[in-house]
């Protein structure tokens, strides 16, 4: 049974749109009200999203049961489940929406999909369990987080070869591109710190210090800032996207797993206490009081027509 509350699309510049694993839901949450306007539900096990077409539609894994979900943002009710294989669980989208790039924890490869029928159309071998994706269209290269393989394999998209594979810490999963400094961040769980990646040069060029188990990553441009949450001290960490050190942190909820910036607040997703975390990037505190979301809160990505997201 799918309930959701529709709001007018003229409601709220920017919608921010959390997958709950727990709970198998998507759940819309309004940053210029601050609170949850709807939620719909989703097939079992709900993974990573993805945008596209400037927030018109979002993209949805599942890899228990080898699908994407798509849905587009206007009719949220209507969404349809692709059925890619495998073990579909980090995934990036073209500008356009028509193509989907989509790691397979299992089979160690990255898939490029047809993003309207989930029809593979080439992959390309990574490392062991892929997990981050982040797409540099710019330079026409994607980058891959492989978890158990201590690197980020680099792909050229148009042909889909892998150019490069770069070490970085222990456990790499999330990465978050910072295009105005040609840099990559990856967070490395069990190595507790920041890998930074010249994407120009494809070479490491820094690693941070960060705290217990660094999951989520985002970049702020605005404020120079690049947050990493910190599962296993329910912190997040702020670094200088300058300087590359950690100016201070700031205590969110349990398990604090993907964080996400927009109009200088940072949301920041709590898998075990189910809330949302708000913050001010760079005051370094919190900016309002935790919201409650839903039952497993672990990824999100901000949507709806007329935004102009990152």
């Amino acid at each position: 049974m799918i309930l959701f509350v529709l709001v007018p699309a003229s409601a709220s510049a920017r919608d921010l749109f959390v997958v709950c694993q727990d709970e198998a839901a998507l759940v819309r949450f309004d940053t210029m009200r601050g609170e949850v306007t709807g939620r719909v539900s989703l097939p079992p096990k709900p993974a990573m999203i993805a945008p596209a077409q400037e927030g018109r539609l979002l993209f949805v894994t599942h890899p228990e049961s080898g699908q994407v979900t798509r849905l587009e943002v206007a009719n949220l009710g209507a969404q349809r489940s692709l059925a890619v294989g495998g073990t579909p669980f980090g995934i990036a989208a073209a500008a356009d929406g028509r193509v989907l790039y989509v790691g397979d924890w299992k089979a160690n490869v990255v898939r490029k999909l047809d993003a309207e029928t989930g029809a593979a159309l080439t992959e390309t071998p990574v490392g062991r369990e892929p997990t981050g994706v982040a797409l540099d269209a710019r330079r026409g290269r994607l980058f891959v987080a492989n978890r158990e393989s201590r690197s980020v394999t680099v792909i050229e998209i148009d042909s889909m070869h892998s150019t490069k594979q770069v070490e970085v810490g222990e456990g790499p999963f999330a990465a978050a591109l910072d295009v105005a400094r040609d840099r990559l961040f990856v967070a490395n769980v069990r190595s507790g710190d920041v890998t930074v990646i010249d994407t120009a040069t494809e070479s490491v060029v820094g690693k941070i210090p960060v705290g217990g188990a660094p999951y989520g990553l985002a970049v702020d441009p605005e404020s120079n800032r690049v947050l990493a949450t910190n599962q296993h001290g329910d912190r997040v960490s702020i670094i200088d996207a300058t300087n590359l050190r950690v100016r201070g942190t700031v205590a969110v909820g349990r398990y604090p797993e993907a964080v996400a910036i927009s109009n200088g607040k940072a949301y920041v997703a709590n898998w075990f206490s189910g809330d949302l975390s708000i913050l001010d990037p760079a005051g370094g505190r919190q900016a309002a009081a935790a919201v409650k979301l839903c039952e497993g809160p672990r990824s999100m990505a901000f949507a709806g027509v007329g935004d102009a997201h990152e």
